[in-house]
């Protein structure tokens, strides 16, 4: 074809293809990937530009630079904010492989010697472990059948900000107060805002109430309802939405420091901030 670039035809490939872990079953609404496919995924390695928006701190925070990543790597991806965590970290340690390969190396200090250790993992053995996994939606309490779905990534994104904004205010803000009594109230208020967070996240989960043949999904309904409850409620739920992101957590490993010969636990967790600089 004439004026066509002779680097068109070394333009990037995918690398691998991987199936997400919900397979599809908490998108309700179209439109969140290409002609709603959840498996088979094209998954291509990160460009220049994918790897500079990493280093942009604004853009972290916001969860800006992991959406524009994921659609770049898998442009099947429409709406990655829509996204359900549990897809969120599969998607993430593909374009992890992708980009990388198979392996990464970790670092970490060994608790009986204080030994700085280096370990190879396998990401693929991740991947195939979330895709074993079945996120349990609902459970039952005095009748009660409440279904709830994994937080989505904006979700995700939102109570993360919160998060950081409350930790920052507690080790910047709070130490600047000179009066006492001051540092006291602004610190009791922080305290209060972070346990409303924790209660935000477990209620945010809730996707309906079943009673008696009726259904509830007005999420405020349901907010108001599990607040004024028995407490024994709000606790049943919180124990269970707690239990399936625990059990989404990738797997403890059991590795050996080289220096004194004595066994440590590994968890690799995908923390956006550094799990896209190689090695």
């Amino acid at each position: 074809m004439e004026n066509e670039s002779p680097l068109k035809k070394f333009q990037r490939q995918p690398k691998i293809y991987i199936d997400l872990p919900s397979k599809g079953k908490y998108y309700e609404s179209p439109g969140i990937m290409y002609e709603n496919s959840y498996t088979n995924l094209a998954v291509f390695s990160m460009t220049a530009n994918d790897e500079i928006l990493y280093k942009t701190p604004d853009a972290l925070i916001n969860g800006q630079a992991t959406a524009s990543n994921m659609q770049s790597c898998i442009p099947s991806i429409l709406k990655p904010f829509d996204l359900v965590s549990i897809d969120v970290d599969a998607i993430l340690l593909a374009i992890r492989m992708a980009t990388y390969g198979n392996h990464m190396s970790v670092s970490q200090k060994c608790t009986h010697c204080g030994e700085e250790n280096a370990y190879e993992v396998d990401l693929q053995k991740y991947i195939n472990y979330l895709n074993g996994l079945t996120f349990q939606d609902s459970l039952m309490y005095e009748g009660f059948k409440i279904n709830v779905s994994p937080l989505t990534y904006q979700q995700y994104t939102d109570l993360q900000k919160e998060s950081v904004g409350y930790q920052r205010a507690l080790s910047v803000q709070l130490p600047a107060i000179a009066d006492e009594q001051e540092k006291d109230k602004f610190k009791d208020s922080i305290l209060k805002q972070i346990a409303q967070l924790n209660l935000k996240t477990i209620l945010l989960s809730l996707k309906s109430i079943e009673i008696e043949g009726e259904t509830e999904t007005d999420l405020k309904a349901m907010f108001d309802f599990i607040e004024n409850y028995d407490v024994k409620m709000y606790q049943a739920v919180k124990d269970h939405i707690n239990a399936q992101y625990e059990a989404w957590l990738l797997p403890v490993e059991t590795v050996v420091c080289a220096d004194c010969k004595k066994e440590n636990q590994l968890r690799i967790t995908v923390d956006q901030t550094d799990f896209f600089v190689k090695g």
